[in-house]
């Protein structure tokens, strides 16, 4: 398709409209004199005159309207080209081409192009570094203990950073009762409803099996549990399994953080281990906290659906 700058539709409609308005103009003028001769009725020439300023302002107003029509298609078709952009990215498949109508989308559709395709290289290189989880598509228990080592060396100098692991509680009970099948659905969907409910900067990986884990950058301990309460709340209750099947989402978690006293990144996925631990002996669908300062560690705190 080619493409055409967005003036050059305005200036052709304008010149249009703006030609019919003057033949208008020409005609109200003429019909108007040959009121003024002082006739009673219109002459022939004066109807002549009403029906062609007539036609005039329809024809301008004809104009207007297809101006309308033809930008607004226009811009719904380069929308469309723009989704099935981001689209591809998501996918990891980017086109050579995606048709424009509008010239004016074509250097913000080149610049997104470009982003998507260094996005889709960097995702490919981490899939052939094996840090993706081929399920999920989020990452996987190696590139989490990378991400978590590297905010363990950063955590006196940036800030500490929380830890939330994740258990979805009743999988087994999935894959008893619908299948395998179902239950790698289960999993599909549920990281898809957790991306959708973080920050962009928050990072998370499905650790093996139905244990997720959610990292948050530089966050400390109370401002994470503010957000693993938001994370509670913006989940969805269900989720779809297999032939119209729906599976009520009830999921523990056990939420830590980095400390200046750890002696190794781990120390803080122990100790939410521990919590969620906790959590489920608590009857599960709740969260725990296990606060690494001293003064805390005594006090559990639980958030339940």
């Amino acid at each position: 398709m080619q493409t055409v700058p967005l003036r050059r539709i305005f200036f052709s409609a304008g010149l249009l409209v703006g030609v019919c308005m003057a033949l208008a103009s020409v005609c109200a003028y003429l019909l108007y004199t040959d009121a003024a001769g002082g006739t009673p009725a219109p002459s022939s020439l004066g109807v002549f005159y009403a029906s062609l300023a007539g036609l005039a302002l329809l024809a301008a107003l004809g104009v207007v309207v297809r101006l309308y029509r033809v930008v607004s298609a226009a811009i719904r078709h380069d929308i469309l080209s723009l989704t099935r952009m981001f689209r591809d990215v998501r996918d990891g498949a980017l086109r050579d081409h995606y048709p424009l109508a509008l010239r004016e989308f074509a250097e913000t559709l080149s610049y997104l192009r470009s982003s998507g395709r260094k996005l889709v290289r960097e995702k490919e290189r981490l899939k052939n570094l094996g840090l993706i989880d081929h399920l999920s598509q989020l990452s996987n228990r190696r590139h989490f203990e990378r991400r978590l080592a590297h905010l363990f060396e950063a955590r006196k100098a940036k800030g500490p950073s929380s830890v939330l692991l994740i258990d979805l509680d009743h999988f087994k009970a999935v894959n008893d009762t619908h299948g395998h099948d179902a239950g790698d659905l289960l999993i599909v969907n549920f990281s898809k409803a957790l991306r959708a409910c973080v920050r962009q900067t928050d990072f998370l990986a499905r650790l093996g099996g139905d244990e997720f884990c959610v990292i948050y950058p530089y966050t400390p301990i109370d401002k994470a549990s503010v957000y693993v309460e938001r994370l509670r709340r913006q989940l969805p209750r269900e989720l779809p399994l297999l032939k119209g099947a729906v599976h009520a989402l009830r999921w523990t978690g056990g939420l830590s953080a980095l400390a200046d006293s750890d002696k190794k990144f781990d120390d803080a996925l122990w100790r939410a281990d521990k919590a969620l631990i906790q959590a489920k002996e608590a009857g599960r669908n709740n969260t725990k906290v296990y606060d690494p300062r001293p003064a805390f560690q005594s006090v559990p705190r639980v958030s339940a659906r």
